[in-house]
This record gives C-alpha cells, sequence and structure tokens, in this order.
C-alpha cells in the first residue's frame, strides 16, 4: 500500500513538472510572437516618421504607415495571445508596449493630415513622436525583462501544477 502511494505521488509530481515545462515553453512562445511584431511596428512607425520630415511625400508616407499598420495589426494579434497565455506581470508591460506603438502611429497620422498647411513644419508633432518613439523603446526594455523573470521563475514547487 505504501509503495502504491509513493508510485501515485511520484506520478503526480512528475505530472507537475511535465505541465510546468509545457506552460513555460507556450509562454515563451507567446512572448517571442508578440516582441517580434513589436519591434517591426515600431521600426515602421520610425520609417513613416522620415517620409513626413521635410519635403513631405504623401504617398511613401501612407505606404510606411500601412507597412506599420500591418505590423501593429500583427502585435496587437500576439498580445491577444500573450494575455491568455500570462501571467499578468508580463500582460501589463506588453499592453503598454501595443498601447504606446497605437499612440505613435495616432501621432504620425495627425502630423500626416497636417503636413501640407504647417508654417512650423509640425513641431509638435516632431517632439510627440520623439517622446512616444522613446517611451514605445523603454515599454520594450520593461516587457523584455518581465518575460526573462517570469520565464526564469517558473520552477514549480512539488505537488503543484505549476501554472
Amino acid at each position: 500500500m505504501d509503495q502504491g502511494i509513493a508510485a501515485l505521488l511520484q506520478i503526480r509530481a512528475q505530472a507537475g513538472i511535465d505541465h510546468a515545462q509545457w506552460r513555460r515553453q507556450a509562454r515563451r512562445d507567446a512572448c517571442s510572437a508578440f516582441l517580434a511584431p513589436a519591434h517591426e511596428a515600431g521600426n515602421a512607425l520610425k520609417q513613416a516618421a522620415r517620409a513626413l520630415i521635410g519635403d513631405v511625400d504623401a504617398t511613401e508616407a501612407d505606404r510606411r504607415l500601412l507597412a506599420a499598420h500591418d505590423s501593429l495589426t500583427a502585435a496587437h494579434a500576439a498580445w491577444a495571445a500573450l494575455a491568455v497565455e500570462g501571467p499578468e506581470a508580463v500582460e501589463q508591460p506588453a499592453h503598454g508596449v501595443k498601447t504606446g506603438l497605437h499612440s505613435t502611429r495616432t501621432t504620425l497620422l495627425a502630423w500626416r493630415d497636417s503636413a501640407e498647411s504647417s508654417f512650423d513644419h509640425n513641431v509638435k508633432f516632431v517632439e510627440r513622436h520623439a517622446v512616444e518613439v522613446t517611451k514605445v523603446s523603454e515599454r520594450i526594455s520593461a516587457f523584455t525583462a518581465a518575460a526573462r523573470a517570469a520565464l526564469d521563475d517558473t520552477t514549480p514547487a512539488l505537488g503543484t501544477d505549476g501554472g
């Protein structure tokens, strides 16, 4: 009888370890799947801003904004998966990245719409964009640090499900 209980406890412990490994891999994949399009979106938004500086090429700016929109869509979809996989300590910084990217895009759209009639070369949009790019960069760093910390802290205690 004691051997049967010991075997059952050992099976449960191994199942907990296996589940924790599976969960860690799912979370790692979700974090990676978010980080790549978030970086792409940030870079695409920077390229769109470059098209708005100096002699504005509205067609090129629109093309770059569309590319940024596509990357933002991918980042949003990846964030949704991350929100499900968790943990919240990782999802919250990812949400901050997503929000910052969308704010940057909104600024660029306003900048583009005002570019033709602006006598001051849209200094307020240039400044706002610079601040938003810095915030997005800081938020991506915070997300990356939170993801690493969460993935490093996934060792289950014996007898738990690890998730």
